[in-house]
């Protein structure tokens, strides 16, 4: 396969802006961006659980953990919510298709989404391109330097050395996951060929099973958690929406039910 190029990146001026002000259009190869905070959203629980396919409420009820099943009805059910705004049907007509890569996208318009949650935050990347989107809480108990052979490269890993914080790890950890979570290949023993510092990089399209170029802005969801965005080359402005579905979309819920 051909050569394909990434470029990546960090923003630490990027503002999250309240959710109320989404018109749900997409111009230009936009992608949005959603953050959604899990404890302030527990209020809503039965509503989102009301958005549920049957599926994916046995799918709820086979966590064992009750914050995992929670963390799951929450994302699962603001995922639907927000798609519905964007294809303009109930939350619970949305249909999830598998396309040839196994990635999921929503059938009516063609829409490309991707979930990571992590700690108390959910985000949720929709766009008409392809995206990829992890978040991970920065654990500094977390013992990452047993890992770092197995998935980092040279490069990578004196970077995170001479950084000297687990900060660093995690931030090059969900820049790979982005990726191959964009690209569909899942995580594999190429993942320390996938790159993740700052800077343009070149590598072989089979790695990433990709002929085209990406792009990756890396960022913190909080103070506590990092995160990174993959999108294609040809994706256009990227909005970060902060959402909390009962105090800034007033009326959200009556009217994707």
């Amino acid at each position: 396969m051909c050569l394909i190029k990434v470029h990546i990146k960090y923003q630490d001026d990027i503002s999250w802006q309240n959710g109320a002000g989404c018109d749900y259009k997409l111009k230009d190869g936009q992608v949005d961006v959603w953050r959604i905070r899990i404890s302030s959203n527990l209020v809503l629980i039965d509503d989102f659980f009301k958005v549920l396919l049957p599926d994916e409420i046995i799918r709820a009820n086979r966590y064992v953990q009750k914050k995992d099943k929670l963390r799951f009805v929450v994302s699962r059910g603001a995922l639907r919510c927000l798609l519905s705004k964007y294809t303009n049907q109930p939350a619970t007509a949305i249909k999830f298709v598998i396309s040839a890569n196994k990635k999921p996208y929503i059938q009516q318009q063609n829409l490309k989404y991707n979930v990571s949650h992590a700690g108390d935050w959910v985000l949720i990347a929709i766009s008409n391109t392809e995206v990829g989107v992890d978040t991970e809480e920065i654990d500094h108990s977390f013992s990452y330097k047993e890992i770092l052979a197995d998935y980092f490269s040279k490069d990578e890993i004196n970077y995170i050395a001479h950084q000297g914080s687990s900060n660093s790890f995690f931030l090059l950890w969900t820049r790979k996951e982005a990726l191959t979570k964009a690209t569909a290949i899942g995580l594999d023993n190429n993942l320390k060929h996938i790159p993740s510092l700052n800077g343009d990089h070149e590598l072989d399209g089979g790695l990433l099973a990709s002929s085209g170029n990406w792009k990756m802005n890396s960022f913190k969801t909080d103070e506590n958690n990092m995160a990174s965005l993959a999108t294609e080359i040809t994706a256009g402005h990227i909005m970060y929406w902060d959402v909390n579905f009962e105090k800034f979309l007033p009326g959200f819920k009556q009217s994707v039910l």
